[in-house]
């Protein structure tokens, strides 16, 4: 019997131990532990922060997902790493002994590195800290000031600066208050939309371009000295590395992105991290010096592409960590059966980005110059894109085993409850109102059950047409945890195509990278 732990359940440790379940063996385990008791999709962060989210749209519990497909589930934080004696402490008091550890935590941000960053900006790297944001960003809406968005030297996955740049700008410009808001975005990299990958292509030309028609001022190779209440201070280089300019930035509100480093309990694991506590790997994403140790996603240290004057990060994705865990996931089948091992090498960087009423898609590939593959495209098609990508991962992480009956605690089953606590004037949230204020869809219900709608609306005090919508979209929404994955990628498919045939022209997505994607 092998036992299999799994440190993290986010994008990268779900998914990789539900792909991992359904190739072993039935004696085998598998034992997720996080810190958090539920899944949040990262990504989706920075639509938080802008109020075009809601934590339930991009979180729930994922401890019942798990269990149904017989892995086991483990809320607690890791208080300590023994490689040596193949254990892992628990902060719970749990000791859990492994024949193979992936460790999919995430990062966490080096804020402490900045005098006063953690103290006076905002983050979006969890869905927390993005909540948080948003409630500074609304007391901002009321009192217009100056606003910096920016990265701090030796930061990774770079692309929601610029997003959550332009996303601001779009919002502010739909509240009849841009102009008076000064926007200034603060990045290490040498050019804008240099992005950690180095060659220019078309992306400097295209974000340079975009930042102009917003009116977003930049200042590059941006060394982030000190955070004062009011004022950022700035060093921008020069290419020889010394310094050309300070900057002293008088701010209202700030978004910043640090640098990354490991989580406290993997931090301290001696011989499988680098100095900043991030998991040092090989090309088959395995501890050089513990074979049986794997790692995925942003806990995995990344040299930088490219040496630059500020240091800067290499990118990162969903999509390179969905790549990196069928990586990992065939790796540790073919240490279990001792067959030759599969090279993470070379990589590819893929991602869509928001901007404002258009969006950005980037192809790399391979990621490392030099390059074969390398553009940039734009259109308001990347804001559909991003919006059923979101979708798409969400039911994925969402759906039912094959032998799985649905849940009695169903989407339909909370539409009733609060429509009857309503009823008995108890205090509930009121129902989230379909985005766009819905489309009108033609029906026709047999005379029974049309009956038994308008009888159950007068019985509760509805109008037939809100209740109906109402159910429908709870019934939508169970019965897609029916499909299988084919049919969920048939589904992501279909309604991709309806989607476009009507695309909007301005829809709330969500970016496809951020912290630890």
């Amino acid at each position: 019997m092998t036992h299999v732990v799994i440190l993290g359940a986010g994008i990268a440790g779900v998914t990789a131990a539900y792909s991992l379940k359904s190739k072993l063996g039935p004696r085998d385990e598998v034992t997720v532990v996080s810190d958090k008791p539920y899944f949040h999709f990262v990504p989706s962060n920075p639509w938080i922060a802008m109020g075009w989210r809601e934590r339930a749209d991009i979180a729930f519990p994922i401890a019942p997902y798990l269990e149904s497909r017989g892995i086991k589930f483990i809320h607690s934080a890791v208080k300590r790493i023994q490689p040596d004696v193949i254990q892992v402490d628990l902060e719970n008091g749990d000791v859990l002994f492994y024949d193979y550890l992936l460790i999919a935590t995430g990062a966490t941000g080096m804020t402490d590195e900045i005098p006063g960053l953690a103290e006076f900006t905002h983050s979006v790297i969890h869905i927390d800290q993005a909540e948080r944001a948003l409630a500074a960003f609304r007391e901002l809406v009321r009192h217009p000031g100056p606003i910096v968005i920016g990265a701090a030297q030796g930061a990774s996955v770079l692309g929601p600066i610029y997003e959550y740049a332009f996303l601001i700008d779009a919002d502010l410009k739909r509240r009849n208050i841009r102009e008076r808001v000064p926007i200034t975005l603060v990045t290490p990299e040498p050019w804008p939309g240099h992005l950690g990958l180095g060659s220019e292509g078309a992306s400097r030309g295209a974000v340079t371009a975009a930042l102009v028609d917003t009116k977003i001022s930049v200042i590059c190779n941006a060394l982030t000295t000190r955070v004062d209440r009011d004022t950022i201070h700035v060093a921008e280089l020069n290419a020889a590395g010394t310094i050309k300019q300070s900057h002293t930035l008088p701010y209202a509100y700030s978004v910043y992105w640090p640098a990354f480093g490991g989580v406290p309990g993997v931090r301290s694991a001696t011989g499988l991290v680098d100095e900043r506590g991030l998991v040092v790997v090989d090309e088959y994403l395995r501890n050089p010096d513990y074979p049986n140790v794997f790692a995925l996603g942003a806990c995995v240290a990344q040299p930088a592409v490219v040496k630059t004057p500020v240091p800067v990060g290499a990118p990162d994705s969903v999509y390179s960590i969905q790549k990196a865990g069928e990586i990992v996931v065939q790796n540790i089948l073919a240490q279990i059966g001792d067959a030759p091992l599969v090279s993470h090498v070379p990589q590819r960087a893929k991602w869509l980005s928001d901007m404002g009423n258009t969006g950005a898609t980037y192809l790399s590939e391979p990621q490392v110059p030099l390059r074969d593959i390398n553009w940039m495209r734009q259109g308001r098609w990347v804001h559909q894109a991003k919006v059923d990508f979101e979708k798409y991962f969400v039911n994925r992480i969402r759906l039912q085993p094959a032998d799985q009956a649905l849940s009695a605690a169903s989407r339909i089953a909370g539409v009733m409850s609060r429509v009857l606590a309503e009823k008995s004037g108890e205090p509930v949230p009121p129902p989230k109102p379909a985005p766009g204020g819905g489309k009108p869809l033609e029906i026709r219900l047999p005379q029974e059950p049309c009956v038994e709608l308008r009888a159950l609306a007068k019985s509760v005090g509805r109008e037939p047409d809100a209740l109906a919508a109402e159910l429908l979209a709870a019934a939508v929404s169970d019965a897609k945890l029916f499909l299988n994955e084919a049919s969920v990628e048939a589904l992501a498919i279909a309604r991709r195509e309806l989607l476009v045939e009507a695309l909007p022209e301005r829809q709330p997505g969500v970016e496809f990278h951020g912290g630890g994607t």
